[in-house]
């Protein structure tokens, strides 16, 4: 009886491990923080607000925020990404554990660039204070300044139909065009008309379509330009360096190392500012691994304290083996 008992749990935590295992390589890859410069904050769901340091995966619901000289820029899907520029604040609400579709994403304050390629595997409302469209593809910076009631867009690239939340009245803009509604401030707020079932009307008037100014196309034009080649700058540098290790024999990684070397690392330091491993510190060791041929650190050997204080430092150390 008892071993069947321990067998079904087996069995159980086998399945557990196998399903476990399966999420984890379905994990979503959207929408994700992929570029960002000075200072964005970043709130999830848990409410804590924090300064974004690096790239990541966004989950369940996002705050985004800028400094004044701040942008972000989110990866939604292949097709679709936006950059909050300076002093700007976009929150998306709901994010799919499962899928990673964000189905909504709204402008609180700020300039929004969207850039689309075509249409997505799912619909994407784009809301704020003053407007709700489904995002179309294009390449267009959509606005909203709370504190004077003011939204508007700016097409680069494709046409979109703009109005203000919920009016009958439209305007076609189309690229190298744009266009605004200036709405009304009535005691410190944004203001309404209140139709039958809370439908809500922002109360102001749609502007006059007008053309960009050349020198913002041609300055939008030249920072793309800029961004882009600032990619290609990383990309080829990070290629050259591969290639140098690569013509060296660096076969192994983090730390480079080739072929038969090795490497000596200090585990579980307490003091890593200090020089040397150490050792005599409760579950503080020091091991020593080889590069094979697969290019992986292998065979994996922890030295007694005497031969780590003489080979082991605090930082990995790569050498000819002493073997």
């Amino acid at each position: 009886m008892l071993r069947k008992s321990l067998l079904n749990k087996s069995l159980l935590s086998l399945v557990f491990l196998v399903f476990a295992e399966a999420a984890l390589a379905v994990a979503p890859k959207y929408p994700a923080i992929r570029e960002f410069y000075g200072q964005v904050w970043l709130t999830g769901k848990d409410g804590k607000r924090a300064l974004v340091k690096g790239r990541q995966v966004l989950r369940e619901k996002a705050l985004l925020e800028t400094s004044l000289s701040g942008r972000v820029k989110v990866e939604l899907d292949e097709k679709r990404s936006f950059i909050l520029l300076g002093s700007g604040e976009v929150l998306m609400p709901v994010i799919s554990w499962e899928s990673g579709e964000a189905p909504v994403v709204i402008l609180k304050s700020g300039d929004l660039h969207w850039n689309q390629k075509e249409k997505g595997a799912y619909n994407i409302a784009l809301r704020s204070d003053l407007f709700e469209f489904l995002a179309i593809p294009g390449d267009y910076v959509l606005s909203i300044y709370p504190q004077k009631a003011f939204t508007g867009v700016k097409m680069f690239e494709g046409t979109m139909e703009f109005s203000a939340l919920n009016g009958e009245e439209s305007v076609t803009v189309k690229k190298g065009q744009q266009a605004g509604f200036q709405g009304v401030i009535e005691n410190g707020e944004i203001s309404y008309d209140v139709l039958l079932k809370g439908k809500k009307i922002p109360k102001g008037r749609l502007l006059a379509v007008t053309p960009i100014d050349a020198g913002e196309l041609n300055k939008a034009a030249a920072d793309e330009k800029k961004r882009l080649d600032g990619i290609a700058k990383l990309k080829a540098q990070e290629q050259a360096r591969l290639a140098k290790l690569k013509r060296e024999g660096v076969i192994c990684s983090q730390p480079a190392g080739k072929f038969n070397e090795c490497v000596w690392t200090c585990v579980n330091n307490p003091k890593k500012e200090k020089k040397n491993c150490l050792v005599q510190n409760e579950g503080t060791s020091c091991v020593r691994r080889r590069c094979n041929a697969n290019g992986d650190w292998s065979e994996e050997t922890t030295l007694d304290a005497e031969k780590a204080s003489i080979v082991c430092k605090a930082q990995p150390v790569v050498a000819t083996c002493d073997y």
